[in-house]
């Protein structure tokens, strides 16, 4: 699941206007969860065509264009494709008054004219780790041989000969970068998370997806048993590094990732831990009818769509039912395609349906590695009693008893401290990733590593 940021993940677009009265700076602002965002949107025609670009000093962002930008008379218009909202309203006198749609939110929003724009002066965020490193830092470039696919990330390793252990960081599901990165400056939650591990004496290597930065093959023709062997061709590849401990090499996965590394540990079972930061430890037919409710959907509806994908093996059938239904009861969900034919490709995706399909009982009771399991209380995504206690009670079906299970309090679904878990507030926390469960980590793996 790729995260989604509120307001403002816009892409180009370009709208025919002859109109110059919204030409010009428009200062306003949003309140959203008691917090006030200040919102810059800068208009301009270039050969009778309006173009326009938002910026934020509260949501570190600057420049963004605006897409689908609307005039008819007093009123103007645009969307955001990306993100699910828009704007609109009308001109009255120098103020723009209107409203800001996303999801399930209607927030006021109201420009009025400035002459002069703003400096917005975009800051990095406080935990991002920058050069100089107190270790090495190296580009690699490995393969995944059973799918010819090649990926390319970076390993991180202590000042010194080792052998070190080694962590490999599996990602939340979407197009990430090595980093897991999102938000606007960018928060990057692995390279703090490969920084404080490298610093504790334990080599960490995380890589791109497929399909993005340098690395190959497509991410939504793909499945999550694709994306374990990819793991496992980066497993090989620090197993033959002369600097890493070839016994000590283990998987932390979030979110989807958390899927991909217990699936690699029961292929290869040479893995020396694995660390599940709000991982699923209920089918995941279940988690999606879960999340589905907790974003106010229709549980109904969603596993009528899953019934769907299940049973139907004819293809043309099934994707005329899956249109039928799209098209009776629209989803209202921001995290979603606008379009139905893009709904469909989604949902119709061997990715999207491997997940469905996909019960994490049988792996995790196969595996007798170390397990240490973290959520935190504010996930909407994946529930936090309902998983911990599922992967709890394989792994003791299993008979592993060398795990734990850690639920954080005030921690969001991608491990920010969070007082409110929702995707639209990613970007403005404060923090990467909650120094809370760095520590945690960082002190289990020194426990279960130590000889």
């Amino acid at each position: 699941m790729k995260r989604i940021v509120l307001i403002f993940l816009l892409i180009n677009n370009l709208c025919f206007a002859q109109d110059e009265r919204f030409v010009g700076n428009w200062s306003g602002s949003l309140t959203f969860q008691g917090k006030e965002m200040d919102i810059l949107v800068e208009l301009v025609t270039k050969d009778d065509i309006l173009e326009g670009s938002m910026s934020s000093a509260t949501q570190q962002f600057k420049g963004l264009a605006l897409s689908k930008i609307e005039t008819d008379g007093d009123s103007l218009g645009f969307t955001v494709l990306l993100a699910g909202g828009k704007w609109k309203g009308k001109l009255d006198s120098d103020n723009l008054l209107g409203q800001w749609v996303q999801g399930p939110y209607k927030l006021p929003l109201n420009f009025y004219r400035v002459d002069h724009k703003p400096d917005i002066v975009l800051q990095s965020r406080v935990q991002t780790p920058l050069p100089p490193y107190s270790y090495d830092e190296i580009e690699v470039k490995y393969t995944n041989d059973r799918d010819n696919v090649v990926l390319v990330g970076t390993i991180t390793i202590p000042k010194g000969q080792g052998p070190f252990p080694a962590a490999i960081l599996l990602t939340v599901a979407g197009l990430n970068d090595r980093d897991q990165s999102h938000g606007a400056p960018q928060h990057k939650p692995y390279k703090v998370l490969a920084d404080y591990l490298t610093k504790r004496g334990i080599a960490v290597l995380r890589a791109d997806d497929r399909g993005i930065g340098g690395s190959s093959g497509d991410l939504f023709s793909s499945t999550i048993e694709n994306f374990a062997y990819d793991a496992l061709a980066g497993f090989n590849f620090l197993k033959s590094h002369q600097r890493i401990d070839s016994l000590k090499i283990g998987f932390i996965g979030n979110s989807e990732g958390s899927l991909v590394g217990p699936l690699a540990a029961s292929i290869n079972k040479e893995a020396a831990f694995i660390v599940t930061l709000g991982g699923i430890g209920i089918p995941g037919s279940d988690v999606i009818l879960d999340q589905t409710e907790s974003f106010g959907g229709s549980r109904s509806r969603t596993n009528e769509l899953i019934q769907i994908l299940k049973t139907e093996s004819e293809k043309s059938v099934r994707l005329q039912k899956l249109r039928t239904l799209l098209t009776q009861s629209p989803s209202k969900s921001f995290m979603l395609p606008k379009s139905i034919d893009d709904q469909i490709a989604l949902f119709d995706s061997p990715w999207y349906k491997f997940q469905i399909n996909y019960d994490p009982a049988p792996i995790l009771q196969s595996l007798n590695c170390p397990f240490l399991a973290m959520h935190g209380s504010q996930d909407p995504f994946v529930s936090p009693d309902k998983n911990l206690n599922g992967i709890s009670k394989n792994l003791q079906l299993g008979g592993n008893d060398e795990y734990s299970i850690v639920k954080l309090r005030d921690v969001n679904h991608v491990f920010q401290d969070a007082k409110d878990g929702s995707p639209l507030l990613y970007s403005t926390n404060e923090n990467s990733f909650s120094e809370r469960a760095l520590i945690i980590i960082g002190s289990w793996l020194e426990m279960v590593l130590q000889d």
